[in-house]
């Protein structure tokens, strides 16, 4: 279902679709050690379902030769850690889909399934290793598939808002780091953990910001609290499970409205909290309009899909 990293491809083009409308971006993977991905084109539009006219439009503006990957929508997919199976290589997805056969509300023969591993093995051998499990339903990888074949689009792989997130997190991680990153969007936070560019943990809350917006400041630090306290309880839960992981920041993705979260989470996590500034991490001197804070927040999760050529990652 996700594909892979192209080496060789020299990018990849990414397109994201949801109520707030259609965002696409191309980014160029670094050509020289210690270069920064370059983010070539991006264009949105007002239109909210992926039809092929729609991705016909925006390929039109974006498209620079680089295979494609869309971020699937979040209830798309669902996501899931369970133990590793311990079978050959070659029984793993049967295995993994038998796993998931009573957690999901749809057959499990009728998933398109993929797996990424929670590397233990290295820091606790004795540990039994963990894996997360992503389903989809083949129904609707399918008619997505469709809109890009008769967009004549070349779609490559379909990714999930996680990794996307772990992406970019990749970019400004240092080694040996353990980095927690939110993200507030629209309709929800996310929330990670990461190390040594794997994934560790996410965290999603369903929370629409309207009301931080709208509400009043009792309002506003009601959901404060409540990311908060996951990001405190995520912390913990990275402390015990993970001791190896030291989590020296949390880092707060830009914002899609002038919401003082960063400032929040630093006067109660432990931890130094940062803002992010994508231009610190990629080249964006041909896209100026990414120098917006609301601009990166509304292409943050196009750019990390896009970012999967970076460092050979999917």
């Amino acid at each position: 279902m996700f594909g892979g990293a192209r080496k060789g491809s020299g990018g990849w083009t990414a397109v994201d679709a949801g109520p707030e409308g259609i965002v696409a971006a191309s980014v160029r993977t670094p050509e020289a050690p210690g270069a920064k991905p370059k983010v070539l084109k991006c264009a949105q539009l007002g239109e909210t379902e992926l039809t092929a006219s729609a991705l016909s439009q925006v390929a039109k503006k974006v498209s620079a030769g680089f295979p494609w990957t869309m971020p699937l929508s979040r209830g798309d997919y669902k996501i899931f850690v369970i133990p590793q199976p311990t079978v050959e290589p070659q029984e793993m997805a049967q295995s993994v889909r038998w796993s998931l056969g009573s957690m999901l509300d749809f057959p499990a023969e009728d998933a398109a399934i993929d797996w990424m591993s929670i590397p233990t093995a290295k820091q606790m051998p004795g540990k039994p290793p963990n894996l997360y499990a992503i389903a989809a339903s083949q129904h609707v990888v399918n008619a997505r598939a469709e809109a890009f074949k008769k967009a004549k689009v070349s779609l490559a792989a379909m990714d999930v808002r996680e990794t996307a997130q772990r992406n970019i997190a990749l970019r400004m991680q240092k080694a040996g780091e353990g980095l927690g990153m939110v993200a507030l969007n629209p309709r929800g936070v996310q929330i990670t953990f990461t190390f040594d560019g794997e994934l560790y943990l996410d965290r999603y809350i369903e929370e629409p910001i309207d009301p931080l917006l709208t509400g009043d400041e009792e309002v506003r630090d009601r959901i404060f609290d409540r990311i908060t306290l996951q990001v405190q309880r995520s912390i913990d839960f990275v402390n015990r499970t993970y001791p190896f992981i030291p989590v020296s920041r949390i880092v707060v993705a830009p914002m899609p409205a002038p919401i003082p979260l960063r400032d929040y989470l630093a006067a109660n996590v432990a931890e130094p909290v940062e803002m992010l500034d994508l231009a610190s991490i990629l080249d964006i001197s041909e896209t100026p309009e990414l120098t917006e804070d609301e601009a990166q927040s509304q292409y943050f999760t196009a750019i990390g899909a896009a970012l999967r050529g970076a460092d050979a990652r999917t």
